[in-house]
């Protein structure tokens, strides 16, 4: 999973994802940074010289596999000195109050039992006046161009609905930072337009269609209808699907 992650993060949809979430992040010179379900590792390194030299970026994640495989990813790129990987959970973060300059969580409360709860912990940890940026996608906003509309419907509700966590959580960001008590919350929308089959989006849509035929949703010649005529437009260079990404920052009263 470790490699996939890297690997899909170097997809051009995903670079620009990335590169715009890290600038609203803004990490400064000095500060101390924690990241929550930091995976491999891929938005602290990429942060880090934002926070150099003497600032310092705490990943944390649940799994110790992945902590693992990020540790010999900064080691790679000899960014060890300003990274800190540690292990937990994010809805009770190891950590003591008001001890951080800023958190982030991308691409986590999507798949998080209770998201409030990491939003909160973000919130007890960060400094008053730091900040906290999330961002999730939401699923609900993909469009494809594919002539099969009531098939292509089908398909990405069931895949909105039934997999991959709550794909709906992008819409929902604004409202967890409000209960949350966060203030200046501001909300950027990026909007990733894909139209090659390697791009990060392309092979979400293409495993859209395997998961809805595996769930029953799809049957298998519906399944090969619709990847098909995928294949046929990426020939043609006509392919075209979009999705919506959203980032909410928010300031610790």
């Amino acid at each position: 999973m470790a490699s996939f992650l890297e690997a899909r993060s170097r997809c051009m949809d995903m670079q620009e994802v990335n590169a715009t979430f890290c600038k609203i992040v803004d990490p400064k010179p000095g500060e101390c940074i924690l990241e929550v379900g930091c995976g491999s590792g891929i938005l602290c390194r990429q942060m880090t010289p934002n926070i150099q030299p003497n600032g310092h970026m705490v990943g944390l994640d649940i799994s110790p596999h992945f902590l693992l495989e990020a540790k010999k990813y900064i080691l790679q790129e000899d960014a060890g000195k300003y990274i800190t990987f540690e292990c937990g959970a994010g809805e009770s973060l190891p950590y003591s109050s008001a001890v951080f300059d800023g958190a982030f969580a991308a691409r986590l409360l999507l798949h998080a039992q209770d998201p409030d709860a990491i939003v909160r912990e973000m919130v007890r940890v960060v400094k008053p006046g730091g900040q906290i940026v999330v961002m999730d996608w939401d699923f609900g906003s993909v469009v494809v161009d594919h002539p099969e509309r009531e098939l292509t419907r089908r398909l990405l509700h069931w895949r909105c609905d039934h997999h991959g966590g709550d794909n709906w959580s992008g819409r929902q960001l604004w409202r967890r930072m409000v209960v949350a008590g966060l203030q200046c919350l501001s909300v950027h929308p990026v909007i990733t337009v894909v139209h090659s089959e390697t791009d990060g989006l392309t092979q979400s849509l293409l495993r859209a269609a395997q998961v809805s035929r595996d769930g029953g949703a799809i049957s298998t010649d519906e399944f090969n209808t619709w990847v098909n005529k995928l294949k046929e437009r990426f020939q043609e260079k006509t392919f075209f699907a979009s999705i919506v990404y959203f980032i909410v920052k928010g300031i610790v009263a």
